[in-house]
């Protein structure tokens, strides 16, 4: 018993030298700081993901939150940007309509056209003045182009306009070199018929009609259609599709 013991301590003497004197102790050592690092890691992420994932989710939907409102914003300032254009082309409009001698006693209004697919269907427009601007019944409707129409509705804000190709628009037209007095109609679809061409009168595809000036609502020579097809009938007058 007493040998048994001696041995234990021998070899328990044994085991502190070499803990302490060899590489073992040092290598336990690595390990344990390592264990205990990698533990500790491990712990503080299991604590942290919950966090980290949230604040991820939470910067996530600011983010979408601030690309949406940048998207307005760019939108805002497209639309924005759009209308100042369309203003500086409004003003452009003017100066050339008030450039030009047929307007001379006449007050230009410039108004934009608000698009509606009915209205459009319907061979009809709106137009954003109203009574308030000075727009008023049956007033005469052109850009630098040429004729448009005739409004056909008034109210303070905007105005309801007859294009040309109404069906129930009518104009007295001319043939702009002949000076060949018609009557054309709304056609639908881009297009107004003429009537009662007499047969003496020279007219062909491509000729321009414009306005005569003799309704008091036209100034006279304004372009209004360009001919496409002329139709020979037999009970003494033509008629053509503009």
């Amino acid at each position: 018993m007493i040998r048994l013991k001696l041995w234990l301590i021998l070899m328990g003497i044994g085991l502190i030298a070499i803990d302490h004197y060899s590489l073992l102790g040092k290598w336990r050592d690595g390990i344990a700081v390592y264990m205990q690092q990698e533990i500790h890691f491990i712990v503080y992420r299991v604590r942290t993901y919950p966090k980290l994932i949230l604040l991820q989710k939470t910067e996530q939907s600011s983010l979408q939150e601030e690309n949406a409102n940048l998207k307005r914003q760019v939108e805002a300032y497209s639309v924005q940007l759009k209308q100042n254009m369309n203003q500086a082309q409004g003003m452009k409009e003017v100066e050339s309509l008030q450039q030009q001698s047929l307007y001379d006693d006449y007050r230009v209004v410039v108004g934009r056209a608000i698009i509606d697919v009915n209205y459009l269907i319907n061979n009809k427009l709106l137009i954003d003045k109203g009574s308030s601007q000075g727009i008023t019944l049956g007033s005469a409707v052109v850009n630098t182009y040429g004729v448009i129409g005739q409004v056909s509705s008034v109210n303070t804000t905007n105005a309801q306009i007859s294009l040309v190709t109404n069906p129930d628009f009518k104009i007295y037209l001319q043939e702009s070199v002949t000076k060949t007095k018609m009557l054309a109609q709304g056609g639908g679809n881009s297009l107004i018929t003429v009537r009662y061409i007499n047969k003496n009168d020279k007219i062909k595809v491509g000729d321009v009609l414009v306005t005569t000036g003799l309704d008091d609502i036209y100034p006279a020579n304004i372009p209004v259609a360009k001919v496409i097809k002329v139709f020979y009938e037999n009970n003494g007058f033509n008629s053509a599709l503009c």
